[in-house]
């Protein structure tokens, strides 16, 4: 079997070489590309790790698969792993483990998309292979494996701790009394001791993104709950799907480790559904449940008759492999609007563009990288790692090309991810006041279409003076939405006197604005208007009761 396994794996590396090559940057993976060229011990919303791998990889090659080559690489060396982890020993037993791993959608996504799952993908097996062999040889050797594989699923994405939270919990009674555990856990946090230090530096910035802003206009919809469901039971391989319940189901687990494997299966999914209360789940955040369900599958069928699972699985592979074949070819690919909407924009030669959205910039600068470009954040948009880079300051008083579908002017083309009339607009002596912070309270009752009295801190965080009322083209407002952000249903200028705040200073002041002039209960952000651009969001939403 070992010939046959470096077989399998060289035609699953070859396969994904070449679709890194031919396939055109995804948005996402842009923005991790900016990031490998900014290299640091932490970003805006993820670890380190994903910038890490693609910098290694685009030093060698600058185009996607530089970019994808560590990814692909390592995807090769996940499926090694499974080999290792498994270790069958038959034809059929190796035909089943080949057929499990090509119809697992995650190994054909993050075999060579490069985003923080793929190092997620690899780390979880990583310490999979680790924890089994700790549990049965409790050496040296898979002691440093395992500290090793605790710190680069957290170095991958934060949700890398549930796979060791979920894994070691239902078998404490096996490793509490182990000096070499804690000895794993110990050298993994000097390992992950870095990034502890980038997030006290960084205000513990991705923790509050994640567990409070990416959620705070999210509410419950029973079309979450459908979807995340559609996911959970039909996410690793939709139509192996029956065997791989069937296997989690009547599995009897006849060690610890095979114990950690099922939790790890199961666990995930609902913790997941929890947060799908509040929260939207994305597909790849059960990827680490999908390889456990695989796993289990494995060890389950390959005493038992598979053939009809073999059949399946054999389709499963072609029809995979037809979609991949298909987002390599141009006129029918969905990747090729990213590149397209970056060469258009390449035509127009813009010296500092300025763009709304950050994946957008991220995939201009990737097929433009000798340009200048930043973000403006505007309703609606997020914070990202452009805030914590602060490039928009250096475009103050800068001449720009400010690119939007929203803000009109003589210049415009048709692209992007929903094939609109994009519009770039010049703009001289271009201002910014991304760091102005507003803090105001949290809830108001009041009655349609009253005056409202409020009292509001702006702070200054800009290392220079900023200038916001009726002599500035920075106006104060409030403006109502309902569901997203820019679902905007009111806005409103909030007239005040000239206010000037010097460098890092905070102002008390009181404002008084016309509330809506219907009844409902809505959401509101007090924030900036620029009258070249329009609005941006500045406080924490205020939750508006109108009577």
């Amino acid at each position: 079997m070992k010939k046959k396994i470096y077989y399998f794996v060289g035609i699953i590396l070859l396969i994904n070489f070449l679709q890194a090559l031919l396939s055109p940057i995804t948005e996402d993976e842009a923005y991790y590309w900016l990031w490998s060229q900014n290299l640091d011990w932490g970003y805006f919303d993820h670890p380190p790790m994903v910038a890490w791998w693609a910098a290694v990889g685009y030093e060698i090659f600058q185009n996607e698969l530089g970019f994808r080559l560590i990814s692909t690489f390592f995807s090769g060396m996940s499926v090694y792993l499974l080999y290792l982890l498994l270790k069958p020993k038959t034809q059929k037993e190796f035909n089943l483990f080949g057929i499990l791993i090509g119809s697992t959608l995650v190994f054909h996504v993050y075999g060579f998309i490069t985003t923080p799952d793929a190092p997620l993908l690899f780390f979880t097996i990583l310490y999979l292979y680790s924890l089994k062999n700790f549990l049965e040889k409790n050496n040296f050797t898979f002691t440093i494996l395992l500290a090793i594989s605790f710190a680069g699923l957290v170095y991958s994405k934060y949700h890398g701790i549930l796979v060791i939270l979920f894994t070691i919990f239902p078998i404490i009674k096996t490793w509490w009394r182990n000096p070499k555990f804690y000895a794993a856990v110990f050298l993994s946090l000097i390992l992950y001791t870095p990034h502890f230090i980038w997030l006290f530096q960084n205000d513990f910035i991705p923790i509050q993104y994640h567990f409070i802003e990416r959620s705070s206009d999210e509410s419950f919809e029973f079309g979450k709950l459908f979807t995340y469901l559609l996911i959970f039971f039909l996410g690793a391989s939709p139509l192996l799907s029956y065997y791989i319940f069937n296997a989690i189901f009547k599995f009897k687990s006849k060690n610890a480790f095979e114990k950690s494997v099922w939790c790890l299966a199961i666990l995930p999914g609902i913790f997941f559904f929890i947060t799908v209360f509040k929260d939207k789940v994305q597909p790849q955040w059960l990827l680490i449940s999908f390889v456990a369900m695989i796993i289990l599958t494995y060890e389950f069928y390959k005493v038992r008759k598979n053939n009809l699972l073999i059949k399946l699985g054999i389709s499963s592979i072609i029809l995979i492999l037809i979609l991949r074949i298909s987002i390599i070819i141009p006129s029918i690919s969905p990747l090729y609007i990213y590149k397209n909407f970056a060469l258009k924009l390449k035509d127009f030669q813009l010296e500092h563009a300025v763009f709304e959205k950050y994946q957008e910039a991220s995939v201009y600068l990737f097929y433009n990288p000798n340009q200048k470009a930043t973000t403006h954040r505007t309703i609606g948009n997020r914070k990202n790692q452009f805030t914590l880079w602060n490039w928009e300051e250096d475009f103050l008083g800068q001449t720009v090309d400010y690119v939007s579908p929203w803000v009109q002017s003589d210049r415009s083309f048709i692209g992007g991810h929903k094939n609109y009339e994009y519009f770039i607009k010049s703009i001289p002596n271009y201002q910014t006041y991304h760091l102005i912070g507003i803090e105001t309270i949290d809830k108001i009752e009041t009655e349609a279409n009253q005056l409202i009295d409020l009292t509001i801190k702006i702070h200054n965080a800009h290392e220079r003076p900023i200038e916001i009322g009726e002599n500035s083209d920075l106006k104060l407002n409030i403006t109502y939405y309902q569901g997203k952000q820019y679902n905007f249903v009111y806005s409103t200028e909030i007239p005040i006197e000239n206010l000037i705040l010097r460098k890092n200073e905070s102002k008390e002041i009181d404002i008084q604005f016309r509330n809506i002039d219907k009844k409902g209960n809505f959401k509101a952000s007090v924030g900036i208007h620029y009258s070249e651009i329009g609005t941006t969001y500045l406080s924490k939403p205020i939750d508006i009761f109108v009577k």
